[in-house]
């Protein structure tokens, strides 16, 4: 390239020298504008501003080559271009890692904030599963805090996993808190149609009395709807003892206005309505099954039956088929 250069007229030369000095000149305000992007980066966001320090400190903008010799500037110039050419790209690619973490570091603040609240809410539910979640929380944060002093692309795909991560480990929190307010939705459910029952059996004094605690479960109830709705640590031993002594109450007048063989029957369809799920029983095979439950005679059970139903404590529905 050199010798070629020497026997070129001084005037292609000069042009030669004019063409270079322009592609480096345009590559020059590329390069600085990338750079500013760089520093604005750093001003505009509090998360990447060490960070942002650190990487400005390691990619400076080098002078452009000034040799005393004018026949070797043209060489010279093309390799500061190759040069220009490297550092564009390797800027390019910064800024597009710096995009990323700018993304990913909010988010993960946000995603381990939610894993740790609902840590504290599943920890007495569940002490195994808040501890992994706890785990998988402190590695993000373990990640967050490695980005910011080595950035690296390795760490940040760790950082984005660990978030991926997080993100099951919340839906998986939220599923166990759920599941500990519909076992205690299903039991109000149970006390309140043995309540109910009660109230159907009940003198005029006890009636107030059930209806009372019927408010109660209702009570109860928008409570754990509300817990649905915003998460807040539940007290499942307060629900729990609350219900068994609503559901002692309302047994407790059953059992002293029905006679043993009613009790018994009761006791059999309740037994019935909650494990069959809704199944149709061909009627010899329910009064049989109600009898033998009950440990009384099939007419004994067919009698308590009919008074069962005709006070209200119970809800028999037949349906006939031709």
């Amino acid at each position: 390239m050199e010798v070629l250069l020497k026997k070129r007229p001084k005037k292609y030369l000069l042009d030669y020298l004019a063409q270079s000095s322009q592609k480096v000149s345009e590559e020059i305000s590329r390069v600085e504008r990338l750079y500013e992007e760089l520093l604005r980066k750093g001003e505009s966001n509090a998360f990447l501003k060490a960070l942002v320090e650190k990487i400005a400190s390691e990619l400076t903008i080098p002078d452009p080559p000034l040799p005393p010799e004018s026949e070797a500037l043209p060489q010279r110039l093309e390799e500061y271009e190759r040069g220009l050419r490297s550092l564009e790209e390797v800027l390019t690619q910064t800024l597009s890692f710096l995009e990323r973490v700018e993304k990913v570091l909010p988010e993960a603040d946000r995603a381990v904030e939610r894993v740790e609240s609902y840590v504290k809410l599943v920890s007495p539910l569940n002490p195994t599963m808040a501890s992994e979640a706890a785990k998988a929380a402190a590695r993000v944060r373990r990640f967050q805090e490695l980005l910011l002093k080595e950035p690296k692309m390795s760490t940040l795909a760790d950082l984005e996993r660990g978030l991926e991560e997080l993100d099951r480990v919340e839906r998986a929190l939220r599923a166990e808190y759920e599941k500990a307010l519909g076992f205690i939705l299903r039991d109000l459910q149970a006390t309140r149609e043995v309540a109910r029952r009660a109230v159907a059996a009940a003198v005029l004094q006890e009636k107030s009395v059930l209806e009372r605690e019927i408010e109660n479960l209702n009570r109860l109830e928008q409570e754990l709807v509300e817990l649905k709705v915003n998460p807040q640590p539940l007290d499942t031993q307060k629900f729990y003892a609350e219900l068994r002594r609503i559901k002692s109450t309302a047994e407790e007048v059953l059992n002293k206005n029905l006679a043993p063989s009613e009790a018994k029957v009761l006791e059999s369809v309740l037994w019935l309505a909650s494990s069959s799920d809704n199944k149709v029983f061909e009627f010899s095979d329910f009064v049989e099954l109600v009898a033998r439950r009950g440990e009384v005679g099939t007419s004994e059970a067919l009698s308590a039956l009919y008074r069962l139903s005709k006070s209200g404590a119970v809800k028999v529905v037949v349906r006939v088929l031709g």
